[in-house]
């Protein structure tokens, strides 16, 4: 990615207003060492005594005061109104260059006072705040180096400055960092809570609403159905939309709609309730990806039903799905006439090839429980794998 397309990324992008605070603290450190590099410098022009000549002398302390001043107030413009700018590396660069000039002033008037004051360190400051510690410690060594030729003496203050004017920038760069991560922390902490408070607004609207359906909508369907015995469409449609109402209450209107086993139950259920006139109440415990045995399951699941709704004189059957680790269980139950298993005719096709058979092809397994006047219960179970 060129320079270009950086910085209009980066002028782009919001920045969290932890950063915008720590940058603009940096811009104030910058304003007082500018304040105090000034200071100096006039202290250096009215006492002490030249020892280069005084115009060279006058001219670069002045252009050391004018850069530093000059800059500091394009800084201070762009911290305030378009912040951005000061994250971009072309930035950054020139505003190395420019401490790295004060801070070599010093050495190049040969003077016993260091006035070059806190300014530039603010530099390597800049990318502390705005680049974090690795890409700050090759401008916080160019600005100690620097500050150290400044000294113009190799002796005990050249190591003090080299040393402080390197460490600093590393020690605030470490300590904006962490900052910075706690507020990230912070702010994603605020927005998890954020969602879970959005969560139970919508639950409890969900709950408020299903307590409305219930006592209106929902009671109305059911009325419908017992007084509409003379006519089995509408008992049909109500039973039908009460049903569509139950499922949206439970988990949303598309439950139907989905490629899973829960869902396809529900479908097989909704095909017997409309062909045969009975009421499915279906229990699911965990779901599972439909798939070619998972369809099978259901097929055999759908012949119970059918078998209960056809045989079982009954007009409410009972479905229950449960999903656990490695195994799938269906269970269909009525409350019905019930009959002697064991005395299944040969041509009952459907109790032995379409539920029996076909679990011992899916590799599983099919349990019916029956007796005479106590109804019936046929246990489906097969073995997946526990991913």
């Amino acid at each position: 990615m060129n320079s270009t397309s950086e910085a209009k990324g980066d002028s782009n992008r919001e920045f969290p207003a932890i950063e915008t605070t720590l940058l603009r603290i940096v811009v104030v450190f910058r304003i007082v060492g500018a304040a105090w590099l000034t200071s100096l410098a006039v202290l250096i022009l009215l006492t002490e005594k030249p020892r280069i000549d005084l115009t060279q002398r006058t001219v670069i302390i002045w252009s050391a005061i004018g850069v530093a001043v000059t800059w500091t107030l394009v800084t201070l413009v762009f911290a305030y109104r378009r912040s951005a700018v000061l994250r971009h590396w072309w930035f950054l660069i020139i505003d190395l260059a420019l401490a790295a000039w004060v801070a070599m002033t010093p050495g190049l008037i040969d003077t016993d006072i260091f006035f070059a004051g806190g300014y530039p360190i603010s530099s390597p400051f800049l990318f502390a705040t705005t680049r974090g510690i690795t890409a700050t410690i090759a401008p916080a060594l160019a600005v100690a180096a620097a500050s150290a030729v400044g000294v113009n003496a190799a002796n005990a203050r050249a190591l003090e400055v080299l040393t402080i004017n390197f460490l600093s920038p590393l020690v605030v760069a470490w300590g904006f960092g962490t900052i910075k991560t706690q507020d990230g922390r912070r702010r994603e902490a605020e927005e998890a809570l954020g969602v879970e408070r959005d969560k139970l607004a919508r639950a409890d609207e969900r709950a408020e609403m299903a307590a409305h359906l219930h006592d209106s909508v929902l009671q109305t369907l059911a009325l419908i159905q017992r007084r509409a015995q003379e006519n089995r469409e509408v008992t049909r449609l109500a039973r039908r939309q009460e049903r569509q109402l139950r499922a949206w209450l439970n988990g949303g209107p598309t439950l139907a709609a989905g490629n899973t086993l829960s869902s396809a139950l529900i479908r097989a259920a909704e095909e017997v309730e409309d062909e045969y006139d009975v009421m499915v109440e279906m229990s699911t415990a965990g779901d599972h990806e439909l798939d070619e045995r998972t369809s099978g399951l259901v097929l055999a699941a759908k012949e119970a039903m059918t078998n209960a709704a056809r045989f079982s004189g009954v007009d409410r059957i009972y479905v229950l799905s449960e999903t656990s680790i490695g195994l799938l269980r269906l269970v269909v139950r009525d409350q019905g006439t019930g009959f002697d298993p064991d005395r299944v005719s040969d041509d009952r096709r459907g109790v032995r090839e379409s539920i029996v058979g076909r679990l011992e092809r899916l590799g599983g397994t099919a349990t019916i429980r029956s007796k005479v006047g106590d109804g019936t219960e046929v246990e489906l179970e097969i073995v997946v794998s526990a991913e």
